[in-house]
């Protein structure tokens, strides 16, 4: 993308697309981290005190590997604290814990308003992203607001919740068409890992819930003396914003939310959405390849070359290329037919070289595939996004859906979207075995704050038709950013439409408008 995005911003977005769809929950024991009372502390009470010392992941994830002195100098101003809040809305005297915050103060001279930062996920620690915004191309924002961080319930420092009966669960290798049966299989032993954790502390596992997490945001308004929230989210952050506005319309602010889930909450629409938006990236990809087809001779028109690759699936499929540097199969070959815009170049070497029967050079795209950092909690990030869909705990309505989209997706519906909600294995989900939740998601809603959607013309976990249905609910401008990057706009040549919204809301756009990176 045009611009430069910051390490930072790619591996924000590693986290985003690796970290949640891997579906483990990390640590230690067989059962979730029990509550506390938080009986020293009354509801609503923000207790500041010294700033701990982040771990190597969430340094290099924000912005300290790239931008060392300027990281230096965010993180030494932030302000730290402990939000104690109720476990259970509804019973605000009861349980209690605490949610870590982090404030990176506003630089400019006038009274500053708070800015609440959400980097999705579900489950990825947001406390540090303050600093993380600061170092990016959005860093105008601190002129005028204290930028606000926050572990949500369950994540980060705010109690974690993990599973690891879950966590030691083996889908077993790639497949991109399991059986009914082995994918059954895979579904009960979850839903028993997943039933044996929320047993342990029901109350808890039923507060990690978007609309739960919502309040806890009015919470941390109300803490810090603000009469209304403004908001940043991105992915799953703009399900958290568009909660939050819609249940305290009065105290919303500016609202910006990025690559924006779908308003509609059935599970199964959701992963057909992505999928439909894959198979249309193939079809770019095939009409890319054809393009260059005296360097690829994969076909000199789209419909060639996607008749030559999905043959040579199939071929693999049926006998693997086994060579002294791997095994390609049809999962193998599926990975670089879904290749990103930014990959096509090494994924078409790939698929020309399986094509001829040879090993890709360098495994593939001759990338080395760096881990994600651990900053996501699966087990809460599972529990936030599962309280936010419908029709996940069912595996006869999942296994239909999932059939459904290889009839009609032939290239890529066999495979696993890329969603967090889509099981390790193709038909199934990762909200197997937990409990429905007791109240139906918040519909969205609309609100007098100014909202700015923003999509990626291009991507795939959350397509732009997306944002443009959640507008139809809610309202706001859309802006279109031409690439096809997931949650990165801080961090490229469009950023400064960031900062304009919330510092300049005479250039909001007045419907929609589009930003060339």
């Amino acid at each position: 993308m045009g611009g430069g995005r910051s390490r930072a911003v790619r591996g924000l977005a590693a986290v985003l697309l690796g970290g949640v769809l891997a579906g483990g929950c990390a640590g230690g024991g067989g059962q979730p981290v029990a509550v506390g009372t938080g009986a020293g502390e009354r509801a609503g009470a923000l207790v500041w005190g010294t700033c701990p010392e982040p771990s190597e992941a969430e340094a290099q994830v924000w912005g300290a590997a790239e931008h060392r002195p300027a990281y230096a100098r965010h993180a030494g101003r932030l302000r730290c604290g402990t939000l104690t809040v109720p476990v259970d809305w509804s019973a605000p005297e009861g349980r209690r814990f605490g949610l870590a915050v982090a404030v990176l103060p506003s630089t400019g001279g006038g009274r500053a308003e708070p800015l609440a930062l959400n980097p999705g996920g579900p489950g990825v620690s947001g406390r540090l992203m303050p600093v993380g915004v600061a170092g990016g191309g959005a860093r105008g924002l601190l002129n005028r607001y204290d930028l606000v961080g926050l572990d949500v319930r369950g994540t980060g420092r705010s109690r974690p919740a993990v599973c690891p009966a879950a966590e030691s669960l083996d889908a077993g290798p790639p497949s991109a068409a399991p059986s009914r049966r082995s994918a059954r299989a895979h579904w009960d032993r979850l839903a028993r890992a997943h039933a044996a954790c929320a047993e342990a502390d029901p109350a808890w596992v039923a507060s990690l819930t978007t609309a739960d997490a919502a309040r806890d945001l009015e919470a941390l308004r109300a803490a810090l003396g603000a009469p209304r929230l403004h908001y940043y989210g991105v992915s799953w952050g703009t399900s958290l914003g568009v909660t939050y506005r819609t249940l305290f319309p009065g105290r919303s602010g500016r609202m910006l939310l990025e690559s924006v889930v779908a308003p509609d909450p059935d599970l199964r629409g959701l992963l057909d959405g992505v999928t439909r938006a894959r198979e249309q990236r193939f079809e770019r990809f095939a009409g890319w390849l054809a393009d260059r087809s005296a360097r690829y001779r994969l076909g000199t028109d789209a419909e060639a070359v996607r008749t030559r690759l999905l043959a040579l699936r199939d071929r693999l499929t049926e006998r693997p290329l086994r060579t002294p540097s791997g095994t390609y199969g049809s999962a193998e070959t599926e990975q670089y037919l879904d290749a990103e815009p930014a990959d096509r170049a090494g994924a078409a070497a790939a698929l020309a070289a399986l094509a001829r029967g040879r090993a890709p050079d360098g495994g593939g795209d001759g990338k080395a595939r760096a881990a994600a950092p651990p900053l996501v909690a699966p087990f809460a990030g599972t529990a936030l996004l599962c309280s936010q869909v419908t029709h996940a705990g069912s595996f006869a309505e999942q296994w239909a859906a999932y059939g459904e989209r290889r009839t009609t997706y032939p290239v890529l519906g066999g495979s696993r979207p890329m969603f967090p909600g889509s099981g390790q294995v193709p038909g199934t989900s990762t909200c197997a075995g937990l409990p429905a939740p007791d109240r139906p998601p918040v519909e969205p809603g609309r609100a007098g704050g100014p909202l700015l959607l923003v999509a990626h013309r291009d991507e795939v976990v959350t397509p732009l038709p997306w944002a443009r249905a959640m507008r139809a609910r809610t309202g706001g401008s859309l802006l279109v950013v031409a690439d096809g990057e997931h949650a990165t706009v801080t961090g490229g040549a469009c950023a400064g439409r960031v900062t304009a919204f919330f510092t300049r809301p005479e250039e909001t756009p007045a419907r929609e408008a589009v930003c060339e990176p």
